[in-house]
């Protein structure tokens, strides 16, 4: 088996902290996004990391943590949002270029997992495979790819429908047989960025396709908010600092934070926020935001904010 992590969207609605880093790089809880993914496979699986041409770099910076691990960097030849290959077509493009001819691990890099996906592995008895959570929610449901399942096996799949069926949705995580690739690359050159149509042609085409039900948290972080819940979610209250961390005068830390390397506050309050490394925090109140690398804050009340990259901010 082999794994391919698809990490090769421009995520604009998360800009500024995705204009010059990939969603799966952002940081969640303790590391980048991908790292949870990448700490959570077998070590002998060999991982295949989708991106394009503008995140090639970030992304073989961060794989230097993983010099122990078989995983290789694919870069697509897309330069911006308007020319991205899409889901299903970059999965098409990376079983193509590297004759992929065994069973496949797919996994949408901007989504956090907390099942075990050695559990999942385990589980794949040789149908295409799929995980699913209970969003116990119809109306959200209507964002993702529906699930209807009867024993154990999908009966029906709506790719973000209005009429939901189900609250079970798809998460981003497959395993396909080998013998179901070619049905990859043939239904990717009708749709290249339906990747949940997949398994309704699948189906039409008479295959079983398997469910793994998990209730463990799972996030989508595809937007602010989503990226808020996943940190405020993992965090859980705790007030996590990595490397140096230099405090001063009377700070407040309120529900889960995170403090970045080399980061230094002075007289401030932080609540359900991340700070990355080389930010400086003075004099302000800080609830519900993402400060991105080497920004300097001073004498500012700030709420629900993502600040870029090298930002300094002064009342």
């Amino acid at each position: 088996m082999k794994c391919i992590i698809l990490a090769g969207g421009f995520a604009t609605r998360l800009w500024p902290l995705t204009e010059s880093k990939a969603k799966p790089l952002l940081h969640l809880k303790d590391r980048p996004l991908i790292s949870h993914i990448v700490d959570g496979l077998p070590k002998d699986l060999e991982i295949i990391i989708s991106t394009n041409a503008v995140f090639e770099e970030a992304f073989k910076k961060w794989k230097a943590d993983y010099s122990d691990r078989p995983i290789k960097i694919f870069v697509e030849d897309s330069t911006d949002d308007q020319f991205k290959k899409g889901a299903l077509g970059a999965t098409a493009l990376v079983v193509g270029k590297e004759s992929i001819n065994e069973d496949l691990m797919l996994i949408a890099g901007d989504n956090y997992f907390g099942f075990k996906l050695t559990d999942f592995i385990d589980s794949f008895k040789g149908n295409p495979l799929l995980a699913a959570y209970d969003i116990d929610d119809l109306k959200a449901a209507r964002k993702f790819g529906v699930v209807v399942e009867k024993d154990g096996q999908v009966v029906e799949f709506q790719e973000k429908p209005q009429e939901p069926k189900s609250t079970l949705v798809s998460t981003g995580c497959y395993i396909f047989p080998a013998k179901n690739l070619n049905d990859i690359v043939d239904y990717a050159k009708e749709k290249n960025d339906d990747l949940g149509g997949i398994f309704e042609y699948l189906l039409q085409k008479g295959d079983s396709i398997d469910v793994y039900s998990f209730s463990e948290k799972w996030f989508d972080v595809g937007s602010f908010d989503g990226y808020l819940t996943a940190n405020k979610s993992l965090l859980h209250d705790h007030v996590i600092e990595c490397g140096t961390v230099n405090k001063e005068g009377e700070n407040e830390f309120i529900g889960g934070v995170y403090l970045g390397d080399g980061v230094a506050i002075k007289n401030s309050t932080v609540q359900d926020s991340v700070i990355l490394k080389g930010s400086t925090v003075e004099n302000c109140v800080l609830r519900n935001c993402i400060i991105d690398e080497n920004c300097h804050l001073k004498d500012i009340d700030l709420n629900r904010k993502m600040i870029r990259q090298g930002m300094k901010i002064e009342r």
